[in-house]
């Protein structure tokens, strides 16, 4: 009678662990090599779950079990629709071989540049729509471009994108400010402090107020060429910019500072077309002089 009574609490148990974890046949098949029988097992219980994370592992295991059983085009088209589902879920299971891993890898370099591009695109919508949930939408596209370089799934159009969101995570956290950010007038107030001018018998670079001098004749001051989507980044945050030019005795930039910052993408677009500016030089008391020249850079 005790025998009978431990056997059906035994049997109970095991049941109950079952409903608790409905892969745990699966798994145990799997684990013997039985892959025919947990994948039969799988394909049933895929019917079963409802929560989004069980059925994921789920695949993750029907793809195990296909790659066990030389399916590889079935196997790879399973893993690409898991990698599509959850980017960032790690594959680093006791029981997966070598193989296996080496497939989830390959399959996720392939895919996460196409994921990423369709979530940036679904996170610049909810940007137009000045939706609260832009901001959470372009952190998910901050982390998935950081977990693409990590793998090596890298290109430049991906910097390109990481660009954007970056200027748009700058945008959505109220950076609608008419002051430089804080890192930029700290670069300022250190040149100011810990740079001081030589001292005038020394002097090689002249200014607006230096004596008997004739400030350079602007020549051609182009402004940068800016993608449509950064261009709105840099109008919406309503910022000017402020950048010094050192103007050689020919009227060609030699050395140019951004002084005042509007975005890092939008400061290294106007460094680089800065650089080509041309002038007629300044001059002191007839002779062509180099020359600090501060501009104001507004987005157009």
């Amino acid at each position: 009678m005790k025998t009978v009574v431990i056997v059906s609490l035994l049997c109970a148990a095991a049941s109950a662990a079952a409903q608790n974890d409905p892969l745990q046949a699966a798994r145990d098949l799997y684990a013997s090599a039985a892959y025919e029988e947990a994948l039969s097992e799988l394909v049933r219980v895929k019917s079963s779950v409802t929560a989004p994370d069980a059925a994921r592992e789920v695949d993750q295991y029907r793809a195990f079990c296909l790659v066990a059983l030389g399916r590889t085009a079935e196997a790879e088209a399973l893993a690409e629709a898991v990698v599509r589902d959850d980017p960032m879920m790690p594959v680093d299971r006791l029981d997966v071989s070598p193989r296996i891993e080496a497939m989830f890898a390959t399959v996720r370099k392939r895919v996460l540049p196409r994921v990423i591009r369709e979530e940036y695109r679904t996170a610049r919508s909810l940007v137009g729509e000045k939706s609260p949930d832009a901001e959470s939408r372009l952190t998910h596209v901050h982390r998935l471009l950081t977990e693409a370089e990590k793998i090596g799934a890298w290109d430049e159009t991906l910097a390109d994108l990481r660009t954007l969101v970056d200027g748009f995570l700058e945008l959505s956290h109220g950076a609608a400010s008419d002051s430089p950010p804080a890192a930029a007038r700290a670069a300022v107030e250190a040149a100011d402090t810990t740079q001081p001018p030589p001292p005038p018998d020394l002097q090689a670079v002249y200014r607006q107020d230096d004596a008997a001098v004739l400030p350079p004749v602007t020549v051609s001051q182009a402004a940068p060429q800016v993608p449509p989507a950064l261009l709105y980044i840099v109008k919406s945050l309503h910022r000017s910019g402020i950048v010094e030019v050192v103007i050689d005795e020919h009227g060609s930039v030699q050395d140019v500072a951004v002084r005042q910052s509007v975005n890092a993408a939008y400061d290294s677009l106007v460094v680089a077309a800065a650089r080509t500016w041309k002038y007629r030089p300044a001059t002191r008391n007839g002779v062509p002089v180099r020359f600090v020249k501060s501009v104001v850079v507004n987005a157009e």
